[in-house]
């Protein structure tokens, strides 16, 4: 490919697309980021530099990508579209050290990739303009990965990115908030309108700035967190007597008396317990199930 084409440009990447035979495929929620100014606030955001070892997920046609390799940075692309892949190889090729790897984001081992991208770096990056369909599955395997990363710069529809960062007592506050606020510390950076996309969506986004925070609990213990968590907001309604009454066989006044060591009362919801009381309730609930019998 002798000139790189501006792949922000509709009528560029229209006639890129046509070259490859490709379109944008709507099932698999694929929006294209035609913007300059956005991918430079997303790199710029996300601190690139020469030689950072980053990790971009669903490049789509290489907007940021081909902007963080001009950075001179160290790149691992993921991408599950063939004919995107074949593209991104070509447009990509001044730049070695980006690597692009066809393969589905919601079956990657995060720690096995972080030590692959580059022999002996340091902290690695992640960066993506992630599709709607698999935002909250594809969090929740990050966070099942222990999030390791130095930081994450992702841009998800606004309802996804108000979710991860809500606070106890907000609507949007859920079980993916809470695991979110224990592994990480999450920021709300700017909002993204849908008409800088090609095909525009239906909604707007967010650009979310992720970087990780102290873990409390012990691997053992953080299996627990997640199943108290999940269970609870399973049925948030209930209060949070009734969800740890129904997930262990612990004796009703024994559940009381350990909720009241966090100190939280019986008669609350899951929606109003913080991260740091779901930490303290499951290692006193682990304390008690496998230390204390």
């Amino acid at each position: 490919m002798d000139e790189i084409p501006d792949v922000t440009s509709p009528r560029e990447l229209n006639a890129l697309f046509q070259k490859y035979g490709l379109q944008p495929r709507r099932h698999m929620g694929q929006n294209f980021l035609i913007d300059a100014n956005i991918v430079r606030k997303i790199v710029n955001a996300a601190e690139i530099k020469t030689n950072d070892a980053v990790i971009e997920v669903g490049p789509g046609a290489g907007a940021l990508t081909l902007s963080m390799a001009r950075k001179g940075a160290w790149l691992l692309v993921i991408e599950i579209d063939r004919g995107l892949t074949r593209l991104l190889g070509d447009l990509l090729e001044p730049w070695p050290q980006v690597t692009i790897v066809e393969q589905d984001a919601l079956h990657v081992s995060w720690e096995k990739q972080v030590k692959q991208i580059k022999p002996g770096k340091g902290s690695v990056k992640l960066i993506s303009n992630l599709p709607y369909k698999i935002s909250g599955p594809f969090m929740y395997n990050l966070f099942k990965d222990k999030f390791p990363f130095s930081m994450a710069v992702l841009m998800f529809q606004k309802e996804v990115a108000r979710r991860l960062v809500a606070s106890p007592g907000d609507p949007d506050y859920s079980a993916l908030s809470v695991l979110c606020r224990y592994y990480c510390e999450g920021k709300i950076l700017f909002d993204v309108s849908k008409n800088v996309f090609f095909p525009r969506p239906k909604v707007g986004s967010a650009v979310l700035k992720l970087v990780p925070r102290r873990k409390d609990l012990t691997g053992k213990e953080e299996k627990l967190l997640w199943e108290i968590v999940q269970g609870s907001f399973q049925q948030r309604r209930k209060t949070i007597l009734n969800s740890m009454d129904r997930l262990f066989d612990i004796p009703r006044n024994r559940l009381a008396e350990l909720l009241e060591q966090v100190p939280v009362s019986p008669a609350a919801r899951p929606e109003e317990l913080s991260v740091c009381e779901f930490a303290k309730l499951t290692r006193i609930t682990y304390n008690y199930l496998y230390k204390a019998n």
